[in-house]
């Protein structure tokens, strides 16, 4: 049995490169609805098949259109809703994209409740050093990494020349932390004046 906490766990961090500031209702933090739809399917695996959802009904009320939505993920048993999306339909002019925009708004809804984008719904998007911190991590995440050969290649440099040589030829990976670290101590090593055995 998993940890109850293992999907939360997984998905609760927000890419700030994927929210705005919306100034409206007080202001918050919108997230792309692609974006969250995306990382359901990095988690669960394609819609229809790792995951998916059931529009019950739609209905109107006053100006706003609702949708019930039913969500499903992992398997058709593991499902829970309705949820409820809803959206202006008649405001200063009739939105004919009301209903679609009620959908996701009561899909994300059910993705939040599994603990996608949490760090946002918990408020601690209010923290400029907390989104700081996580830009930084996504970013980190999307640096290339060297191939594993590549650090081999440095750990076994027999010379500075051949050290250099493969430090060159790598230009792409030289961001790597693990690669770069890999040269450095190599180059230390190679450095080091020979020891003369003690009798």
């Amino acid at each position: 049995m998993t940890g109850n906490m293992d999907i939360w766990s997984a998905v609760e961090k927000t890419d700030p490169r994927h929210t705005k500031a919306v100034t409206q209702r007080g202001g918050f933090t919108a997230i792309g609805a692609n974006y969250q739809i995306m990382n359901a399917t990095k988690q669960f695996g394609p819609i229809g098949i790792g995951w998916g959802y059931t529009v019950e009904k739609f209905e109107r009320m006053d100006s706003m259109v609702i949708a019930h939505v039913t969500f499903w993920h992992g398997n058709r048993e593991n499902v829970f809703g309705p949820i409820l999306g809803c959206a202006e339909m008649f405001g200063k002019k009739a939105d004919s994209d009301a209903p679609k925009k009620a959908m996701t708004d009561a899909i994300t809804k059910a993705l939040s409740q599994l603990g996608f984008n949490a760090d946002v719904f918990l408020g601690k998007f209010d923290d400029n050093k907390y989104v700081a911190e996580v830009e930084a991590e996504f970013r980190e995440a999307e640096r290339p990494k060297a191939p594993q050969e590549v650090i081999d290649w440095s750990h076994g440099a027999g010379t500075l020349e051949s050290l250099g040589a493969i430090w060159a030829a790598n230009k792409q990976w030289q961001s790597d932390p693990a690669f770069l670290a890999a040269k450095n101590k190599r180059k230390s090593e190679l450095q080091q004046p020979e020891q003369e055995d003690v009798a």
